[in-house]
């Protein structure tokens, strides 16, 4: 059954000529780095000699080059260097091992940059490359993102410069930016999250904080700047919040949900005089396509999705499937070898309804307003119990108020009975989880087909550490779950 509004929107705006290095050469933003202050004028004037220094070791517009490395001056300036040669970013998780980072680097294709261009940046007296600002680069291949890749080798999600400017510009609005605004970027710029943050806040004009995050230091300089806007997970707001930072200033905080068990994040960060707001994205979209109105109460800010913040963008279900189109929807998936599009796999991802191209997006959702959805889980991750398609937030919620239980993952198992849900749990700090009492603790709220059958306690859940946050790896809990119940 399909559900949307086929309706076409008419989107224009003045900026629709930009690319990235144009925007930053029309920004009035300060960026503040670890070390020191730069104005965009001054980062561009670095990337051109980065620019020229690229081009003296043999690269060609059109060249995939590795960016791995964390926040810092030099890691914007490769991304302005990038977006003024035409050349296209391939992001690499700083997370990653050496053979993790080798195979995305083989796969893609990609250049690895050594200390020398970096230094060149730094030398007033380095050839620039007379990059020329007023040339159209738009419709440039700009950057390579990975998909989280827990269950396979990661696909690369190739965006143009265009729909990365673009998104910039309808965050802005719909995120109320300002140039008056102090936006702290933290999350790493190889992944989407720390990238739209950082374009959107140099399209705001802003003061825009750049650093990797370090909990002690974040909280420094939640003391010393009046940070108004800030995206990261829940529990980084979690870990900030813990750590007495002074986030009263935060009147735009938006938060991905990864921990189940922070269900008061929103409640808590009220009491401090923060604002934190559920949001929705993903690699082919770009971070933050959809955010909760800050006014909303804490219960509907808690809740992941939102109102899509492209006037030109829409949502619908098809099939229990979120499916999602607009200006942020990205070109492609690379092939292996990087030269080119994957057509297959990029058109197996897209369906076409007559009116308009749909990415997707492989997540449970439903509709829950004008151009406004509720993500509830990915697709892969749903418990179908007793002919119905459950969500495991609804058993997880249930798990993490029984007595003893701080954390909980819900997986399923197929049995010649039918499909039984298996909880994995972590105790608070000085209990002992009574498996029995757990489970009917859930039996007093929950259907008799969405009980658990087990309860499994355990130390900490499987992650895969991403760039845009830790992800559970279902995949792991479902093979212990397996093996612990048989045949």
């Amino acid at each position: 059954m399909m559900a949307c509004d086929t309706a076409e929107v008419t989107h224009h705006r003045m900026t629709t000529s930009v690319g990235v290095a144009d925007l930053f050469a029309r920004s009035t933003a300060t960026l503040v780095f670890d070390d020191g202050e730069m104005s965009c004028v001054d980062l561009l004037a670095g990337a051109d000699r980065m620019l020229a220094a690229l081009y003296a070791g043999g690269v060609r517009a059109g060249d995939r080059i590795a960016l791995h490395r964390g926040n810092d001056r030099h890691a914007v300036q490769l991304l302005l260097a990038a977006a003024l040669g035409e050349l296209v970013v391939v992001a690499v998780n700083t997370r990653y091992s050496a053979a993790e980072a080798h195979d995305l680097i083989t796969r893609s294709g990609a250049t690895r940059v050594d200390d020398a261009v970096f230094d060149a940046a730094d030398d007033v007296s380095a050839p620039t490359a007379n990059t020329d600002l007023a040339t159209n680069r738009r419709e440039a291949p700009f950057v390579v993102f990975t998909t989280s890749g827990t269950t396979s080798r990661p696909k690369m999600v190739l965006h143009h410069q265009s729909s990365i400017v673009d998104h910039a510009h309808d965050v802005v609005a719909g995120f109320e930016y300002r140039d008056t605004d102090t936006i702290a970027v933290v999350l790493p710029l190889c992944g989407t999250f720390g990238l739209t943050g950082l374009m959107a806040a140099v399209a705001a004009r802003a003061r825009v904080l750049v650093t990797d995050f370090v909990v002690d230091r974040l909280v420094a300089l939640c003391d010393t700047e009046r940070i108004t806007a800030m995206n990261g997970s829940d529990d980084m707001f979690h870990r900030l919040m813990n750590h007495g930072a002074d986030l009263s200033s935060l009147r735009c905080g938006g938060f991905a949900q990864f921990n189940a068990s922070l269900t008061d994040i929103c409640e808590r960060a009220d009491h401090i005089g923060a604002t934190l707001v559920g949001l929705y994205g993903m690699s082919e979209v770009q971070a933050l396509f959809a955010v909760r109105h800050p006014l909303a109460t804490s219960e509907e800010r808690a809740r992941a999705g939102g109102h899509v913040v492209s006037p030109a963008a829409d949502a619908c279900i098809i099939d229990n499937e979120l499916c999602v189109r607009g200006p942020s929807l990205f070109a492609g998936y690379l092939a292996e070898g990087g030269a080119k599009i994957d057509d297959d796999l990029t058109s197996s991802h897209l369906y076409h309804d007559g009116n308009h191209t749909w990415f997707r997006t492989g997540d449970l959702a439903t509709i829950d307003g004008d151009r406004s959805f509720e993500y509830l889980s990915r697709l892969g991750d749903v418990l179908r119990l007793g002919g119905y398609l459950v969500a495991p937030a609804e058993i997880i919620d249930v798990l993490c108020t029984a007595p003893g239980v701080a954390d909980a993952q819900v997986v399923t198992v197929a049995r010649s009975t039918g499909t039984r849900p298996v909880a994995f749990v972590i105790a608070d700090n000085g209990h002992t989880i009574d498996e029995r009492a757990v489970i009917e603790h859930c039996a007093a709220h929950l259907a008799r087909y969405k009980l658990p059958v087990r309860v499994v306690p355990i130390d900490a859940f499987p992650v895969t550490d991403g760039p845009n946050g830790v992800k559970i790896r279902l995949a792991d809990l479902r093979a212990h779950a397996a093996q612990l119940l048989g045949d």
